[in-house]
């Protein structure tokens, strides 16, 4: 199932959710996330982020891939849900879906992930997209903080990339 058909699914789910009395009760309650709505606790929800990840890292990407969808589904405000469904997009080579991912962390959720922005431009660079790749880096140049180990290590393997993209 590609991304277009996917964003269907879901919105027709959204549709069928927004006309359910119980949901609306419950959204009305300010309960936003189906994990909020369904009683599921956070150490619930890190213990199957564990197993996706742990599939991810031994390269069942497919497992992973359905454990970081029902995540993102049941709570599709968490950064990190969503990174992995990046993660394992972008290991399967399907740049658009990573893509997909990458830009709901940065576009809805905190523009300041330089990590996302550094990974979309892995992707748009696979797509041919130097364009969008470059800008790209040019975020994680803008909010990769060198103090920190992490913004150091991520501003070099960036600066790696706009060779590459120059290149």
């Amino acid at each position: 199932m590609n991304a277009e058909e996917q964003n269907k699914k879901m919105v027709d789910k959204v549709n069928e959710l927004a006309n359910d009395p119980d949901v609306v009760r419950m959204l009305e309650q300010g309960l936003t996330t189906v994990r909020e709505m369904k009683g599921i606790t956070d150490e619930e929800m890190n213990a199957v982020y564990t197993v996706a990840h742990n599939f991810y890292t031994t390269g069942r990407y497919a497992d992973a891939e359905t454990i970081f969808k029902f995540l993102v589904a049941f709570d599709h405000l968490n950064e990190k849900y969503w990174m992995g469904l990046g993660a394992v997009h972008q290991a399967q080579k399907h740049f658009k879906d990573a893509l997909a991912a990458y830009a709901n962390v940065v576009g809805n959720m905190n523009i300041e992930n330089f990590k996302a922005a550094f990974y979309a431009a892995e992707c748009f660079l696979a797509l041919g997209d130097r364009v969008n790749a470059q800008n790209a880096i040019e975020q994680v140049k803008m909010y990769a903080d060198v103090k920190t180990e992490e913004g150091r290590k991520f501003s070099v393997k960036a600066a790696k990339l706009e060779k590459m993209i120059a290149a």
